[in-house]
């Protein structure tokens, strides 16, 4: 997968003196509906990309919303995990990429097999007594 990447220290001060020391989750209107007004301070500022780091490499002032650490994880779980999901199931269908599959223990799949009622295991190819594998 790929890394995040973080912004620079000078966006983070951009941010933070744009927010006026009150979250900015009006930035963000896709998520939030509700602008919280909370306001920041150290250990509850959080600088989240408005757009998914992960879809859009955007490290400027203009995908930066300085968050309370309630609304950050309220829109990292609820709006960009799940878009995150999504893309990376779509890239892997057009790519190709399964899942492997796992066999279920005495499936069609399994080497061995139990006929009902008994308690010793029948090679599936052969039919007769399982003698480990061959």
């Amino acid at each position: 997968m790929n890394q995040r990447h973080e912004f620079p220290a000078s966006v983070q001060r951009e941010a933070l003196q744009r927010s006026g020391g009150i979250c900015e989750c009006h930035l963000i209107p896709h998520v939030f509906k509700v602008f919280c007004g909370a306001a920041l301070g150290p250990g509850n500022t959080f600088f989240e990309h408005i757009d998914c780091d992960a879809l859009r490499k955007d490290n400027s002032i203009r995908n930066c919303a300085a968050l309370t650490k309630t609304c950050w994880r309220y829109k990292t779980d609820h709006h960009d995990l799940p878009i995150i999901a999504k893309a990376q199931r779509n890239y892997d269908s057009n790519n190709g990429i399964r899942r492997p599959r796992r066999l279920l223990p005495g499936g069609r799949g399994d080497p061995f097999y139990f006929t009902p009622g008994s308690t010793q295991p029948k090679d599936r190819k052969t039919r007769g007594p399982w003698r480990g594998s061959q």
